[in-house]
């Protein structure tokens, strides 16, 4: 696979830019390192927020523990459910997530239903969680989509601007 990328109209060509880094024979892609930064960043922001209204940040530290295991599982059973006729020969392969297939639609389903189990059990108020957690979700989200960016996946339409950017397909 080409693994140039180029921003022809500024003058910028990196001719190797790869998609993942291989540490002791196993390949770790770079997309699954900034999902992990964009979940680690988002649990911080959550935690100061809580801390910064006085409530109990090891609260949201607990909740991060579930939320991500469950949203995981909600993000691969909503891209399973969506892209069906991948699976439907092959049912082992539902629980490879080496190939990818995850959904951000499903991992915040997942986290919403977390929300409120998680209220329930601990006797807090969902909003309160959702008021407090909501920043750390959106800088996870803009955090996470540079992800996209070294999978080559997921961008506009090529144009002809100064900052244009060129990826092969």
């Amino acid at each position: 696979m080409d693994k140039m990328i180029e921003f022809p109209n500024i003058g910028i060509y990196l001719p190797n830019v790869g998609d993942h880094v291989t540490v002791f024979g196993f390949d770790i892609a770079f997309y699954g390192i900034t999902i992990g930064i964009a979940i680690l960043a988002g649990i911080f922001i959550a935690a100061a927020e809580a801390k910064r209204t006085g409530q109990n940040p090891e609260d949201y530290y607990d909740f991060a523990i579930y939320a991500v295991i469950f949203s995981i599982i909600g993000a691969r059973i909503y891209y399973v459910a969506f892209s069906w006729d991948m699976y439907k020969d092959d049912l082992k392969s539902i629980l490879n997530l080496r190939q990818g297939g995850l959904a951000i639609y499903g991992g915040v389903i997942a986290a919403v239903i977390s929300v409120f189990v998680y209220a329930k059990i601990k006797k807090m108020s969902p909003a309160l969680i959702f008021d407090t957690a909501g920043l750390g979700l959106v800088a996870g989200q803009a955090i996470g989509r540079w992800g996209n960016f070294f999978n080559r996946e997921a961008f506009g339409e090529y144009t002809d601007s100064l900052f244009a950017m060129r990826l092969p397909l």
